[in-house]
């Protein structure tokens, strides 16, 4: 008789923690993610970037184009540095230089620095976004510039905001 008891004591308690765990609904979560976009590609223009008129001097002359690619609802920055804070300098000596300035994607041109200068700032994107942006140079011109090749390196980075 006790061994009836217990069974259904155990029968008892199991119906009733079925009971405590049935519910009229559930949940289900769904979740995807998309990984961030924020690059940039840069093409040189090579019949312009590597044949600065150092002697006579550039303006507004197409340099390079840069494809800017970004899915940060906050938009993004592109800042462009230069080894040199804008000269163009003398290979053989670096005291022989001249100055120029960068204008990108149709702003006013800025000189670049070697901390790098914000040139582009896109606010809000509705999703994935590519847009692209000319590099014009202008170099100032240099009459008494003597023998030599004059350059410069730009960096151009993109960060999301």
């Amino acid at each position: 008789m006790k061994a009836n008891k217990l069974v259904f004591a155990v029968l008892a308690a199991l119906m009733t923690s079925n009971v405590a765990l049935a519910a009229t609904s559930g949940t289900v979560l769904l979740q995807g993610t998309v990984a961030a976009a924020t690059d940039i590609s840069v093409v040189e223009n090579t019949a312009n970037n590597t044949s600065l008129n150092i002697v006579d001097g550039e303006s507004n002359k197409n340099v390079a184009t840069a494809t800017e690619t970004s899915n940060n609802l906050a938009g993004y920055k592109v800042k462009i540095s230069s080894t040199t804070a804008g000269e163009l300098r003398n290979s053989s000596d670096v005291t022989k230089k001249t100055t120029y300035k960068i204008a990108y994607d149709g702003a006013a041109a800025v000189t670049p620095t070697v901390a790098g200068v914000e040139v582009k700032n896109v606010t809000s994107l509705s999703g994935l976004t590519s847009d692209s942006s000319n590099v014009n140079v202008d170099v100032t011109a240099y009459p008494t510039a003597p023998a030599g090749t004059y350059s410069d390196t730009l960096t151009i980075a993109i960060e999301a905001n």
